[in-house]
């Protein structure tokens, strides 16, 4: 059950060489979250000034940022463990778990408050339902100084909208269970991508997952992730997408998509 008083939502993320997503990561959550938990990877790029400057802008007054290293490369199995052991530690009402391209919202993106969802929610989980956004041809650049969600409104979804204008779900191919009461025992799977016990969902959000959002994504695919990849995610499968990534193909994808329908 929830505590009395006012509701409290904790972000915890984990970070590494994310400078031109860290402010729009601050931007998108700080109006509705209480505090941040950011476990840092040393970076190269400014990473942790990007996002301790964009924290000061939206007058976030609790951003704690625990050092945190891969000694043999990134590892799925790590990052999830430390993330699991956060949430555990949590005296939040909520937690939400998402990456530096993962921005989520209650549907309608325009008119709901995920202040008021979360203070409705009766269930343990709230899963979110990602679109993957594209840059449009008519898209400006991205502005790191405003909130990204209606930057990026183009791209592919699990979603169509039927003859009465309503939207109807087709599969979950990327649906998270992003935001849990850490009471509740939840604990996740790797990625983010399931739960290692099932908790009683409710309301399901939607989101926007930026990983191929505009051209900054190839650097980070390549270098942050691909060539930092550990054996171990290798042997196991995970961040599969990143194996044989490069930058011709990333390039040739944003390409395919530039004229992608709106979404919302």
């Amino acid at each position: 059950m929830r505590k009395k008083g006012r509701l409290e939502i904790e972000v915890i993320s984990m970070i590494y060489n994310e400078a031109f997503l860290a402010p729009l990561f601050m931007r998108h959550y700080a109006p509705w979250v209480d505090k941040f938990t950011v476990f840092y990877s040393e970076s190269t790029d400014g990473t942790r000034h990007e996002l301790e400057k964009a924290a000061a802008e939206c007058g976030v007054k609790r951003l704690k940022i625990i050092p945190f290293e891969f000694p043999h490369g990134f590892d799925d199995i790590r990052k999830i463990d430390r993330i699991n052991r956060a949430v555990r530690e949590s005296s939040a009402d909520f937690v939400v778990c998402a990456d530096t391209d993962e921005f989520v919202y209650p549907w309608p993106f325009e008119t709901t408050n995920p202040r008021d969802e979360l203070a409705k929610e009766s269930g343990d989980v709230v899963y979110c339902a990602m679109v993957q956004s594209y840059r449009h041809v008519t898209d400006a650049d991205i502005d790191r100084t405003k909130p990204p969600l209606f930057q990026r409104r183009h791209g592919v979804t699990d979603f169509i909208i039927n003859q009465e204008g309503k939207q109807v779900l087709l599969k979950d191919i990327y649906t998270k269970p992003c935001i849990v009461r850490p009471d509740s025992g939840a604990q996740f799977l790797v990625g983010v991508h399931g739960l290692k016990d099932p908790k009683r969902g409710s309301t399901q959000w939607r989101g926007a997952h930026w990983v191929k959002a505009d051209a900054f994504c190839v650097l980070r695919s390549v270098r942050d992730r691909r060539d930092r990849l550990s054996e171990k995610n290798r042997q196991n499968n995970y961040g599969v997408q990143y194996f044989s990534v490069t930058e011709e193909k990333i390039l040739a994808d944003l390409k395919t998509h530039e004229n992608d329908p709106k979404l919302f």
